[in-house]
Order: C-alpha cells, then structure tokens, then sequence
C-alpha cells in the first residue's frame, strides 16, 4: 500500500473515530442535563410539598393537593411519588405499570445513582429523580416518560453530527491528500538523493566507481554491438598524501575539488569522470581510439601544470594516468581496469605524466602492485627493521656514529631493497610513518649501547615528503625528550634531490630542525645536479659523496678528481666530508691522503641488526 493511500486512511478512521466519541459525549451531556432539570426542579418542588401536604393526616388530602402540584408545576405526563421507607405513600399522575413494579425498579435505580438517571420500567424509558422531604423518612420521586422531546434531540443532534461530519471529514480528506501528496514529494526527493549519492562521491559529485563499473559494462556492450573503440584512464595525484597530512584534511579536500572541475573541463560532454577513491580518478572515453586518449590524456596533464591556490597557499598537483584500450588490450571489464592500473604506477615510475599498458609490464606490475598491499602492512605492524652502518673517523679509525638503513624481509619475496620499497612507500603515503618507526627503533637502541659505554651519533635518513611537515621538527624533538637523547647527535641525511624539490618550504623546516640542535647532511652529493646555492644559505654540517664516484677513484681520474674537489668544497664551507662505499684498503689510503674525514662501507662491515651490530662494535674496540 503507498504511503499516501496509508496517511489518508489513518485520517479517515481518526475522522470517524473522533465523530463517534464526540456523538456519545454529546448525547450523554445532554441526558445527564436533563436528569439535572429534574433534579433542580424537584428540589424546588419538595419545598411546595413539605409546606402543602400535611404528614400522615390525611392521605386523600395530601394525594389532591400532590396532583395539583403535578398539573401547576410539572408536566401532563411527569409522575409524582412520595414515599417512605422504599413503600409508596402517595402518587399523582397515571402509570402504566403497577405501584410495586415501579417501586422495584426505582429503588434499583437510586440505589445505583443518588440523585437522577434513566430507567426502563417494562419497556418505557423514564427519567426520575429524587429529593428528601424536610422529614428525612420522607423523599419526593418525580418520573418523566422520555417523550418526542428526547427523541427529537437525539435526532437534532444525529444529523448535526452528520452535516458537520461530512465537514470535517471533506477537510480531512483535503488535508490528507495535501500531506500525504508533501511527504510523498519529500520522501522520493530523499529517494533520489539517497540513489544520487549510492552512486555519486559526496565531495566532488563526480560518479563514483559502482556508477563508474556500470557504465563501464554499458559501453562495453554498445562498443562491441557498433565495432567502436573506446578508452579508460586510471590517474592518482602525485604527493596528494603529503599534501593531506601536511596542510590538512580540508585542504585536501578542496584540492581534489579543484582537480575535479579541471578534469571535467579537459573533457568532452559524452565523456565521463569518476573518483574512486582518495586521490585516484578514472576517465571513460567513448568512441576513442589510442590516437585520442593521448591526445585527451595530454589535455589532462596541461590541465594540472598550473599551481592550485587555496587560502593563500600555494600547491602544486601533478597526476599520473595509465591508459587501457577496448578492443587492443581486452573486452573484459575487470581486466581492462585492471591494465589501466598497470599502467597507471608505470607512468608514475617513469614520471611521463601518462602510460600505455605494455603487456611487458604487467608482471613487474603485478609484482609491485603485491609488494604494495604487503608494505601497507608491513608499516602498519612494525615489520620493517632497522639495520645499522658504522661510520669510521679517518683520524683514529674509530666507530663515531652509525647511520639507521629500513630493511624489509618479505615473507615469500624475501629481501626487497630499500630502492624498490622506499619509492614505494613515498608514492603511498606511508614514508612519514615508516621515517619515525625508524627514527624511535634507532633511538631505542642507542639507549641500549650508552647504558653499555657506547655513546654513537645517529645518522638516519629523511624522505623529501618528510621535508614538507610542518611539523616534522616538533615530533623528532618529543621523540629526543622521550628518550633523553643530546640533539646534537642526530644528524638527518638529506639527498640533493630532495632538497631542490620545494627549496623554500625545506628551508624553513631545516630551520627548525638546525634551530633544535640537530644536525644536517647531505647524502649522496654530487648526483643532484643541483645548485650549489643551497650549500651557503642552509645549514649543512656534513657532505657525503656518493659511492659511484669513491668505488672507482683510482681507477678513474674524472672520478678522483670529483671527490677531490668535494673533499675541498665541504672544508671550503666548514662541512665534515664522509665518503660512501668504501670497499678496499687501496681507496681508503687515497681518501686519507684527500683528508677525508670520515670512511662508511663494506670494508668496515654491511648494514646489521642491533644485536649484531653491537656484537661487531664490542669486538672492533678491542
């Protein structure tokens, strides 16, 4: 039954309801007045009796002066009784009935009412009433036959209740039929808010990918029944993660706002866009072959080249798409988003802005997309281990600190190096997490190496997406505080790249960090075919060459000579000089003779858990 039939016949039975109890309490008002005309009246008329009727002389008398009583003061057909003790004294007026069946019934009555009511006296309808003579013994009963008076105000009151029911109930129908028309507008406009938003994403409005999935599956048919092509693009938003974390929740959420309408604006009306989630869209192109996904990819992709400016703030959001074609690569739905996928991460590998799926690809990508999920967890459970380097000082040859390296042994993989997972892991968001795991497990253990006499720096490294935190200064130092560790022996090493990255913010958190105490390297120098600007207006303590120009140094004069000149560089501008990989003897003789001052390599010892890195320090000090 629909909802307006249902409010319009739970008026209806409320109308009728409600006429009914109003006709019985209007009808029983009535009687309980006329009982009370009486009762008022015979009050007054036992005061004429009381005077006029004289108690028990002579009843022949009192029965003549108690009919003209009646016939002055009552009606034609009312009855007056005087009796005493429930036995009847006297009687003016005619009844039907005998005086000892009147007499029954009206002490059945006034026994149940004192004062007046209604009784049926073999089969005629009186009303009657009682009032005590100035003699208690005594009371005045007085009986009324319900005449056509009674049967004409119960008819009155029959067809007013009637006319002004129809009233009512015509009002009531038009009110019902008003709201039940209102909530019935209401409730399908909430139904297809509701549909509207099973199907559509609540911060954009763009479709989401159930809709996404079923238009997909549409066109899919209508391509296969009219032989057209058509294409998907998967896209995520390079560092949109950072950007969420650093700046905020909102932030982010206006960014992909902004990100939707530039979309929509790169595409054409028959096309669609749909957000699945986080920062990852998907583009469906109808009636498109490769030459013109490029073409609409390249659209998108000068579409996001232009900065986003929220609350002042200044952004930039680059995005990565992979491109999928029906009928070239498949004609399964499924499979089809999932080659877009592939080629979405190879795009962000490659950093081209877009990607073709290349079946070459696809089991490197199924491989990265399975070591994906399983990092996600790694991080979540604390199972990426720290591993520990010496760094030797070239004076005395002794241990001075170490540098902290993750490590991640996967469970059927086995050892995945820190090239493939790190990027991994910064594309995914989780690099902030897996630097301050890292960060506490490091500063654990360096408690339990001074608690046994060996007091190290601590080297550990720092993503460029760490770089753009904000406050990245205040929780290393609430880790320092935690542990009771100097801020001067923390050194955070920095790759060039990511230095030039976003210059000016790095800067100010760099800042902070120098401004605490803590210390600044700058890893793997020489490779970030960047300015050198950076070495004088930062505050960089230490300069480490990268491995690929120490391993080959005697063999390579350009590379000799490189190291040479970073060796005097970095002293140049009161920087302490470490140099990577250091393999043999033989380079490690040349680099003392540069005034190196410090050597890290496997020539010393590889990367170690705690427990075996102390067990090697213990033993090297002997």
């Amino acid at each position: 039954m629909r909802l307006r039939t249902q409010i319009l016949l739970s008026i209806l039975g409320i109308t009728f309801l409600s006429q009914a109890v109003f006709g019985f309490l209007a009808y029983r008002e009535i009687s309980e007045s006329r009982g009370d005309q009486l009762t008022i009246f015979l009050e007054y008329l036992s005061r004429e009796v009381a005077q006029r009727i004289m108690l028990p002389d002579d009843s022949y008398v009192s029965e003549i002066y108690l009919e003209e009583l009646r016939k002055k003061f009552s009606t034609p057909s009312s009855i007056l009784i005087v009796q005493k003790n429930d036995r009847v004294l006297y009687m003016a007026g005619e009844l039907e009935q005998s005086v000892s069946v009147v007499s029954k019934h009206l002490k059945q009555a006034y026994e149940d009412s004192d004062k007046h009511g209604l009784i049926n006296i073999e089969g005629t309808q009186y009303y009657w009433a009682i009032s005590p003579l100035p003699d208690n013994d005594y009371q005045l009963i007085m009986l009324q036959p319900e005449a056509n008076e009674e049967i004409k105000i119960a008819s009155n009151l029959r067809s007013r209740l009637l006319s002004s029911g129809f009233v009512v109930l015509w009002i009531a129908v038009w009110i019902g039929l008003l709201l039940s028309s209102k909530i019935s507008r209401q409730l399908d406009e909430k139904n297809d808010q509701l549909k509207h938003l099973a199907l559509h994403d609540a911060l954009t409005g763009l479709p989401n990918r159930a809709l996404l999935t079923d238009r997909l599956k549409q066109l899919l048919l209508q391509s296969q029944r009219n032989k057209e092509p058509f294409a998907l693009f998967l896209m995520d938003l390079d560092r949109f993660k950072e950007v969420n974390d650093t700046l905020g929740h909102q932030f982010g959420d206006e960014l992909l706002k902004m990100v939707s309408s530039r979309l929509l604006k790169s595409i054409r009306d028959k096309d669609s866009i749909a957000r699945l989630g986080g920062d990852e869209f998907a583009v469906l192109l109808p009636q498109t072959d490769l030459e013109g996904a490029l073409v609409c990819a390249q659209r998108i992709i000068k579409s996001m080249e232009a900065t986003f400016v929220i609350n002042d703030v200044t952004t930039e959001s680059k995005a990565s798409i992979g491109i999928a074609l029906y009928p070239i690569h498949t004609d399964d739905v499924d499979v089809l988003m999932q080659y877009a996928d592939v080629a979405m991460y190879q795009a962000k590998k490659s950093r081209s802005g877009f990607a073709i799926y290349d079946p070459t690809q696809n089991k490197h990508s199924v491989r990265r997309l399975t070591l994906m999920n399983d990092l996600r967890l790694a991080v979540e459970n604390n199972d990426i281990h720290v591993y520990y380097q010496p760094i030797i000082g070239a004076d005395k040859f002794s241990v001075t600190g170490v540098e902290a390296l993750a490590r991640w042994t996967h469970s059927e993989l086995g050892n995945i190096t820190p090239d493939e997972f790190i990027p991994m892991a910064e594309q995914m968001g989780l690099i902030r997490s897996l630097t301050f795991q890292v960060f506490k497990q490091t500063l654990i253990d360096s408690v339990k190496w001074s608690d046994k006499g060996y007091v190290l720096n601590l080297n550990v490294n720092v993503s460029t997406y760490c770089l753009q935190d904000l406050a990245l200064s205040r929780k290393i130092n609430e880790l320092i505080t935690q542990f009771s560790i100097e801020a001067s022996r923390i050194e955070l090493e920095i790759t060039e790249s990511a230095l030039m990255h976003d210059l000016s913010r790095s800067r100010k958190i760099i800042d902070q960090l120098s401004a605490s105490g803590m210390r600044l390297a700058i890893d793997d120098f020489g490779t970030g075919f960047s300015s050198l600007n950076y070495l004088k207006n930062l505050p960089v303590n230490t300069l480490k060459i990268d491995k690929s120009f120490i391993q080959d140094m005697n063999e390579n004069e350009s590379d000799k000579a490189i190291v040479k000149t970073v060796i005097e560089l970095g002293h140049n501008l009161n920087c302490r000089v470490v140099a990577e990989g250091v393999e043999n003897q033989a380079v490690i003789d040349s680099l003392k003779v540069l005034n190196v001052d410090a050597f890290q390599g496997y020539f010393y010892n590889v990367p170690l858990p705690a427990d075996g890195f102390f067990e090697w320090l213990v033993d090297y000090n002997k």
